[in-house]
């Protein structure tokens, strides 16, 4: 499955320490916080850090872990330019860590190896460590089952939040006198108003209205059909998004806007950090960023226009009526602990992450310690220079652990008040839309097999016509092709399958 949006929204998720908590989870007085009468356990593990600086067991943070929970720690840290090949050269070579970290459940190798029993199989055990099964957490649980059984632990991430959605430049819109948009018609108004009526105010026209490439728009196609991720519920079947109907007008859409030169006239080939720089100049109307961006992107914009107000849109709607936000797993990457750790170690790994997903250890991992690395003002953690120089807020413990609340997603280091509580406000907005996405978490071999390179041609096809290199005429050729192409009936024959198995598991 693809994984850019989460790919995205992780590089910004580093900064949330200036945020407030709203933990839910057991206090630390768990199985975690293990007495210190005996040797301390050694335990290896591996993880991504987006941190610019990686600690190591000097760093204080490390130490008061190893302290809490009675461990000596050995945490190879995996930078997220190169973890994709170090992860899949481990998988392929059985050489595994005691606490293997992997990015997605639906890698091939992985799928392979728990088929054929090299993991522990964690069901059994998991009952006993109460922060670990927090009523809180049963959703992340329950959908990162394999065949049923829990063999990994997901690294929690907030549900909502996350995703590349339009951000607007409120800012504009308030001196335009221009509504929130609702709707994709909504949004092409909004958007032709910033190329032609001066939201800047400098007399030139020259706003770019939406800091695009074809990444970026890819929640234009989710809107029409109603739906995230790739696949489509139809009379109990899986139907793949690419072939439909819905996804022909989401091309006309963009197309639409396009020729309207709501886009950079470099479109086409922008990469993802031009967009971002675009808005960040100044110059543009939005782009699309996960909620957090709202401070992390708009502290930047301010940078150059003090007044600059970006926020996030809640929904967009489509012409069935449908509301549509994004949403994901509430996690993201596993821990599975190989068959080689003898089962007394299994308990003391459980132990260490039960501590680590309690309150304690879980504010520990983020704000560091209360007093020296933070002080709390009116209810929110506002960091100390300490907190700086020990290096939290910018990943490493925080990614081993991620913080238990939606501020993983939408707050931000040094994020204003009136900012942080319209976040909030928009991200209860958005848990009151189900928008589904049936094919998530589901494997096939036949999706690994043939997928990627029938998406490549659809996502080529979609982005000649747009810029005009290609007819829509052709497009519709192309869609027909695939509607009567075996190896995309082979594919959605085998996503049906694992759908139903998934339920039936539950």
């Amino acid at each position: 499955m693809i994984q850019t949006k989460k790919s995205m929204l992780m590089k910004s998720m580093l900064v949330v320490l200036g945020a407030s908590v709203l933990l839910t989870a057991c206090g630390g007085g768990s199985k975690g916080a293990a007495s210190n009468s005996s040797e301390p356990t050694k335990i290896q593990m591996q993880t991504l850090n987006y941190a610019t600086e990686f600690i190591d067991n000097t760093n204080v943070i490390w130490k008061e872990f190893e302290k809490r929970t009675n461990t000596k720690l050995d945490i190879t840290w995996l930078s997220p330019s190169t973890s994709d090949e170090k992860i899949n050269v481990m998988l392929a070579s059985g050489d595994l860590p005691e606490v293997t970290f992997v990015e997605t459940l639906l890698n091939p190798q992985l799928q392979k190896m728990i088929e054929q029993g090299v993991f522990w199989d964690l069901t059994p055990y998991l009952k006993d460590y109460p922060n670990l099964t927090a009523p809180n957490l049963a959703e992340m649980w329950s959908v990162s089952k394999v065949n049923g059984k829990n063999y990994v632990i997901p690294r929690y991430y907030p549900s909502y939040g996350g995703g590349a959605f339009p951000i607007l430049r409120k800012d504009w819109m308030d001196k335009l006198g221009l509504q929130t948009p609702t709707t994709m018609d909504q949004l092409f108004d909004v958007l032709k108003a910033f190329k032609e009526k001066d939201p800047n105010g400098n007399g030139q026209a020259d706003e770019i209205p939406y800091a695009a490439n074809p990444d970026t728009m890819g929640f234009v196609y989710g809107v029409f059909n109603g739906t995230q991720g790739q696949w489509k519920l139809k009379d109990d079947k899986l139907v793949p998004v690419i072939t439909q109907d819905e996804s022909r007008d989401a091309v006309l859409w963009i197309k639409k806007a396009y020729d309207a030169g709501l886009f950079p006239k470099d479109f086409a080939i922008m990469k993802y950090s031009q967009t971002v720089d675009l808005i960040r100049g100044g110059g543009a109307g939005g782009t699309s960023q996960s909620m957090n961006h709202a401070w992390v992107t708009g502290e930047k914009i301010r940078e150059v226009v003090p007044t600059a107000d970006y926020m996030p849109i809640t929904y967009l709607e489509n012409a069935q009526g449908e509301k549509y936000t994004p949403s994901g797993a509430p996690y993201y990457g596993v821990y599975l602990i190989p068959k080689k750790v003898p089962e007394a170690k299994v308990k003391k790994i459980l132990e260490f992450f039960d501590y680590a997903y309690g309150k304690e250890g879980n504010e520990l991992a983020t704000y560091g310690l209360e007093g020296v690395h933070y002080k709390v003002e009116n209810g929110r953690k506002i960091p100390t220079p300490q907190s700086e120089k020990d290096h939290l807020g910018d990943g490493n413990m925080n990614n081993l652990i991620h913080l238990i609340s939606d501020d993983m997603a939408i707050g931000a280091v040094g994020m204003p008040d009136d900012v942080y509580n319209r976040n909030v406000d928009i991200v209860n907005e958005r848990k009151k839309i189900k928008t589904p996405e049936p094919g998530r978490e589901l494997y096939s071999e036949a999706y690994n097999k043939y997928y990627p390179e029938i998406q490549k041609k659809v996502s080529d096809m979609r982005t000649k016509v747009i810029i005009g290199k290609d007819t829509i005429e052709n497009y519709d050729k192309l869609i027909e092709q695939l509607r009567n192409d075996p190896n995309l009936q082979k594919v959605a024959d085998e996503m049906t399958e694992a759908y139903h198995k998934k339920l039936s598991s539950k």
